[in-house]
C-alpha cells in the first residue's frame, strides 16, 4: 500500500512538471508575438510617415522657398516654411492635393479703396479685377454695377466705385465693323515695297445694348448682343521681304569694286538683233564689258542700277569701262554717262 501510494505521488509530480512546463511555454509565446507585433505596429507608423514626407516649394514675395513636411494643410505648410501670413492673403496651390512637388504660391492682400452709395472704406485683397472686389464685398451684379471698367486690373490704392442699379433700359442701334488689315508676307517683293491686293469694306452690326441707371443717373452702359447685318471685308496688303541689294549691303559681299565708266544702250542698238556676245537676249539686267578687266558671266552689282551680268562685250567698251542695257530710250537718255562703283559678286 505505501509502495502504491509513492507512486501515485511520484506520477502526480511528473504530470504537475507537465503541465507547469507547457505554461511557462505558452507564457513565451505569447510574450514574444505581443513584442513582435509591437515592433510591426512601429515600423509601418514609421514607414507610414516616411511616405507621407514630400517637398513642397513656397513661392512668396518673389523668392522660392523648398521645404520638407508631412502636413496636408496649404497655411500649415507656408507657417512650417516661416512665412508669416496676413488675414486676407491667399495660398494657391499647383495641385489639387499636397504632393511631392507641389507649388504654394502666397499671394499677398493689397489694400484698395471702394465707394459704395457715396461712402468709402479700405479693404484687403487679393481678386484682380474691380468687379472680382465688388463680387467678394457681395455688391454682385445684376444688383450693382461697377462704375468704369468692371475688369480693369487692380493695384495698390486702387480706388473702385460701385452703384446700386436702381433701372435698365434697352435700345437697338446699327453700327460699323471696323476694316481689318491683313498683312501677307512675299518673297517675290522687295523689302519696303508693299501691294494692295484687296480694297477692305466695313461691315454692320445691330447691336442690343443696356443702359444702368442709379436714381436717374446712368452708371454705364454694356451691349448684351451683337447680330452682324453685312460681313466686313479685310484689306489685304502684300509686303515685300526679298532683300534688296545696295551699296551700302553689297561691299561686305563682293570680291572686289572698280570703278568704271558707265554709259547706256538699248536692246536694239548696234546690229539691231537684240543678241549679246553670249548669245542671250540683250535685256535690262545685261552689262558690256572689257572681258579682260571683267570676264563674262561675271555678276555684278551697279548702285543706280541694280544687280547685272557681264554678258555683253563692244567696240567702244576697253578697260574700265561698262555699258548698261535700260529698258526705255528716255531711261537710256537719264542714266548718260556717269562714273560709278561696280561691285564684283562673283
Amino acid at each position: 500500500m505505501a509502495f502504491d501510494r509513492l507512486y501515485l505521488s511520484v506520477v502526480e509530480w511528473l504530470h504537475y512538471r507537465r503541465d507547469y512546463n507547457m505554461r511557462i511555454h505558452k507564457t513565451h509565446k505569447r510574450y514574444i508575438s505581443s513584442v513582435v507585433a509591437g515592433l510591426i505596429v512601429t515600423a509601418v507608423t514609421m514607414t507610414g510617415f516616411s511616405y507621407n514626407d514630400k517637398t513642397v516649394t513656397v513661392m512668396v514675395d518673389g523668392a522660392a522657398h523648398t521645404v520638407r513636411t508631412h502636413l496636408n494643410s496649404n497655411e500649415g505648410i507656408v507657417r512650417d516654411a516661416g512665412v508669416k501670413l496676413n488675414p486676407n492673403d491667399k495660398v494657391i496651390s499647383s495641385s489639387t492635393s499636397v504632393q511631392n512637388g507641389t507649388t504654394l504660391t502666397v499671394v499677398r492682400a493689397i489694400p484698395v479703396y471702394v465707394t459704395v452709395n457715396g461712402k468709402t472704406r479700405a479693404v484687403f485683397t487679393t481678386e484682380t479685377t474691380a468687379q472680382g472686389v465688388a463680387n467678394e464685398l457681395g455688391f454682385k451684379m445684376p444688383n450693382y454695377a461697377v462704375v468704369g471698367d468692371a475688369n480693369g486690373s487692380v493695384l495698390s490704392g486702387t480706388h473702385i466705385t460701385i452703384a446700386q442699379v436702381t433701372s435698365r433700359s434697352l435700345s437697338t442701334v446699327d453700327q460699323e465693323i471696323a476694316i481689318q488689315v491683313i498683312r501677307q508676307k512675299d518673297d517675290t517683293m522687295a523689302q519696303g515695297e508693299e501691294e494692295v491686293v484687296q480694297v477692305g469694306q466695313p461691315g454692320l452690326e445691330r447691336v442690343q445694348r443696356e443702359t444702368l441707371y442709379s436714381n436717374g443717373t446712368v452708371i454705364k452702359t454694356n451691349d448684351v448682343s451683337k447680330v452682324t447685318q453685312r460681313e466686313m471685308v479685310p484689306t489685304i496688303i502684300k509686303e515685300g521681304t526679298r532683300e534688296v541689294t545696295t551699296s551700302r549691303n553689297i561691299a561686305g559681299r563682293s570680291s572686289r569694286a572698280i570703278v568704271m565708266e558707265a554709259s547706256a544702250y538699248l536692246a536694239g542698238d548696234g546690229d539691231g538683233a537684240g543678241i549679246t556676245a553670249t548669245g542671250v537676249p540683250a535685256v535690262r539686267g545685261i552689262a558690256a564689258v572689257d572681258p579682260d578687266v571683267i570676264p563674262l558671266g561675271t555678276r555684278l552689282f551697279i548702285p543706280g542700277y541694280g544687280e547685272a551680268i557681264a554678258a555683253d562685250t563692244g567696240g567702244a567698251i576697253v578697260g574700265n569701262k561698262i555699258d548698261l542695257v535700260m529698258d526705255s530710250y528716255g531711261e537710256a537718255m537719264d542714266f548718260g554717262r556717269q562714273d560709278v562703283t561696280v561691285y564684283v559678286l562673283d
